[in-house]
C-alpha cells in the first residue's frame, strides 16, 4: 500500500473531467484504487485516463501498461419477428425456413415465449401447438403464412 496523498485531474469514459484526492491508494499497471476522505468504498480509475498528477506522482509505478482496450459493440438485439415450423417433413421445412428467413422473419429451432407464429403442418404436435397458442403465438398453416407476409394481413 502508498502512503501519502495522491492528487490528480481524471476524464470519466462520460467525458467530464474532475480533480480527485486519494488518501489510502494502491496500484498496478493499469488501475490506481483508493478512497478520499468521504468515501468507504474504494474508487478503481484508470491509468490511462489521468490527465495530471498535481500530488504524489513521485510515489506512483510508471511501468504502465498500455491502455485497456476499448470494450467490444454490442450486438444489435434481433427484433424479427420469430416463427417456428412444426409438422413438416424435413426438406418441407428446411423450404420453409429458408423462405420465411428471405421474407425477413427469425427462424426459431424451439419453443419461445418471444414467438410471433407458429407454422403448423400435418403432423403438427398438439403440445407445442397448445404451448404457442397460450403464449399468444398466431398458430398458422403454411397457406396462411404465404398469405400474411404477401399481404401483410392476417386472414379470417
Amino acid at each position: 500500500m502508498a502512503q501519502g496523498i495522491l492528487r490528480f485531474i481524471y476524464t470519466k469514459a462520460s467525458g467530464e473531467t474532475a480533480e480527485w484526492t486519494l488518501t489510502r491508494w494502491k496500484e498496478n499497471k493499469v488501475y490506481i484504487q483508493g478512497r478520499t476522505t468521504t468515501d468507504t468504498l474504494p474508487r478503481t480509475f484508470r491509468k490511462d485516463r489521468v490527465q495530471k498528477y498535481l500530488e504524489g506522482a513521485d510515489q506512483l509505478l510508471f511501468d504502465q501498461a498500455p491502455p485497456a482496450p476499448a470494450p467490444a459493440p454490442r450486438a444489435s438485439a434481433d427484433d424479427r419477428p420469430r416463427i417456428l415450423f412444426t409438422g413438416f417433413k424435413a426438406a418441407d421445412r428446411q423450404r420453409l425456413e429458408a423462405w420465411a428467413e428471405g421474407q425477413g422473419l427469425r427462424v426459431m429451432k424451439s419453443k419461445s415465449p418471444l414467438l410471433a407464429f407458429l407454422c403448423i403442418g400435418a403432423n403438427a404436435g398438439p403440445s407445442k401447438v397448445e404451448a404457442a397458442r397460450e403464449a399468444g403465438a398466431f398458430i398458422v398453416t403454411e397457406e396462411e403464412l404465404v398469405w400474411i407476409l404477401e399481404t401483410g394481413e392476417l386472414p379470417c
